[in-house]
């Protein structure tokens, strides 16, 4: 699938020594996600009136794409989470499938080369956050697409992967999509063809603890539910911080009700209790939240607001 629309201007934000630059890949398109909030229906999501415009439409429906961020201190360029990727084979989320997005062009325009990137960081291993790992050749293989980097994966997510793609072949995923294929075993055989293997094959992957430190300033931090060992990325330079969610939080509406997760999560239960007590820890503080789903404006500062929280632009005074 063709998409070469020109992307929005490239925004950036300055966490201390760090730049940090969201890269745009696709936008999802609206209803394609409807029902994976089961609780976000268009009635409740027009009653939260900070959706709009960024989150939601008119109608109440909710807006998310797909993107990845770069994090740069100078000496180190850090690409975390880099989308579906092209070519891939999704059939679990076929309007994915066969993608040619100008991704590499616009990370080119962002200032950055594939030879720049030094790490490339995941927060988990689904389809939408590892593709652009790898690239076809010439000859039709799947390579790594940044010659220079090194794929970091936290041990504790890697094995749980391995154990979902080698289930039975029956193994259904929990969200079936108009015209997908519903095993997940084979998806997840078809990611690790197309991704992670060939980085593998490669020598180019790195396995680390939980919370592991990857590089001064930048940390992994488990925020387990929508896999087992979800992590999302955490910022830390002169006395100023933020924090890139991955799929520990989906959509901002999960803000405003933290006890709503996804129905793909892996466990849903666990998913709320990370986000409720993320949400108490960051609430009236400076930490910049980043949302890797979140369109329009992705980043922001949570505040509390009655029984929930908001995503705010300013940071709290």
């Amino acid at each position: 699938m063709a998409v070469t629309d020109e992307a929005p201007a490239t925004t950036s934000w300055r966490v201390g020594a760090f730049t940090v630059t969201e890269v745009q890949e696709i936008p999802i398109a609206v209803g394609l996600l409807d029902g994976l909030i089961a609780q976000a229906t268009p009635d409740v999501v027009l009653a939260t009136d900070w959706m709009r415009p960024h989150y939601a439409t008119e109608t109440g429906q909710t807006v998310w794409d797909i993107h990845a961020f770069v994090i740069d201190d100078g000496a180190n360029v850090v690409l975390v989470d880099p989308g579906c990727g092209n070519g891939k084979s999704l059939p679990l989320q076929p309007s994915w499938s066969d993608l040619d997005t100008p991704f590499l062009q616009r990370l080119e325009d962002a200032g950055y080369q594939r030879e720049d990137v030094d790490l490339i960081l995941l927060t988990h291993l689904h389809l939408d956050h590892i593709g652009w790992c790898t690239t076809k050749d010439a000859d039709g293989r799947w390579v790594p697409t940044f010659p220079n980097a090194r794929l970091v994966i936290v041990l504790e997510e890697y094995e749980h992967h391995l154990e979902q793609r080698d289930a039975p072949d029956d193994h259904t995923h929990d969200i079936v999509f108009e015209g997908s294929d519903p095993s997940l075993s084979r998806q997840l055989k078809l990611v690790w063809a197309e991704t992670i293997q060939p980085m593998i094959d490669a020598g180019r992957v790195d396995f680390v603890s939980r919370n592991a430190e990857v590089l001064p300033g930048v940390s992994y931090q488990s925020t387990a539910g929508h896999t087992l060992g979800h992590h999302s990325i955490r910022i830390e330079s002169e006395g100023e911080s933020a924090f890139i969610t991955g799929d520990f939080i989906h959509h901002p509406m999960q803000i405003a009700h933290p006890d709503w997760s996804s129905r793909n999560d892996w466990n849903v239960e666990e998913s709320a209790r990370s986000r409720r007590a993320f949400f108490e820890a960051a609430a009236g503080t400076d930490l910049l939240v980043l949302g890797t789903h979140f369109a329009g404006r992705s980043a922001g500062y949570i505040v509390p607001d009655g029984d929930g929280y908001r995503l705010v632009a300013d940071k709290p005074a």
